[in-house]
């Protein structure tokens, strides 16, 4: 069958977010818990939201919600300084979209960061849905958020492509029973090792283009 839909982790696969997440989520543990976090430190949080990776670990739970705040504001603020917006990812899109592929994110990503980051690279307009780690029970690498963005484009999974960077976006498309893509294709993002193997790993846009053009 045919590939119809198109859907994509975010950080580190659209955008390369990383370094603001870290850096956002250690000045909020900075100023509300006096703890110095490495960029490994935080890292090795990952898997919930922005916000709920401060409220579950900030030892002065009495300043979450501030600190919380504080996240978000540092994103907002500095943003446009510590994300730039990627010219090959915008051409992807451009293309996908123009070729008639429905499109969708699902992301781990906070609700309010992922809008504030799609609004400033001017993203937001390509995608049918977008899928964050609000609006799911399970996170990845559990597959609910890759079944919602399908079950709300109208896309079956044989039709589908799941693209991200991360060994849970492999472990979530291979659990949503869908064609999954590893894509180590920002310049400045760090490579995951993948020990859930792809059914193809990309390094370029083209490369996923081409993919897709034999599957038409």
């Amino acid at each position: 069958m045919s590939i119809t839909t198109v859907l994509f982790d975010f950080d580190g696969t659209l955008a390369d977010t990383l370094p603001i997440c870290i850096h956002s989520i250690a000045e909020s543990f900075l100023k509300y818990d006096g703890k110095t976090l490495t960029a490994e430190d935080v890292v090795a949080m990952f898997g919930p939201t922005e916000a709920d990776i401060i409220r579950f670990n900030l030892r002065n739970r009495d300043a979450a919600e501030d600190a919380v705040r504080l996240f978000y504001e540092l994103y907002d603020k500095e943003h446009d300084r510590m994300v730039r917006p990627n010219a090959d990812m915008i051409a992807l899109l451009d293309r996908l979209a123009s070729d008639g592929y429905r499109l969708g994110i699902v992301t781990g990503k906070g609700r309010a960061s992922l809008d504030i980051s799609l609004e400033r690279l001017g993203m937001k307009h390509y995608f049918g849905v977008t899928v964050s780690g609000d609006e799911m029970m399970k996170p990845k690498p559990d597959p609910e958020g890759v079944v919602t963005a399908m079950n709300g484009l109208g896309a079956k999974r044989e039709e589908t492509v799941f693209i991200g960077d991360s060994e849970a976006d492999m472990r979530a498309g291979k659990g949503a029973g869908v064609f999954t893509i590893g894509a180590h294709w920002l310049d400045n993002v760090q490579t995951h090792r993948f020990e859930t193997k792809p059914d193809l790993y990309v390094k370029r846009t083209d490369e996923l283009l081409a993919f897709l053009e034999g599957r038409k």
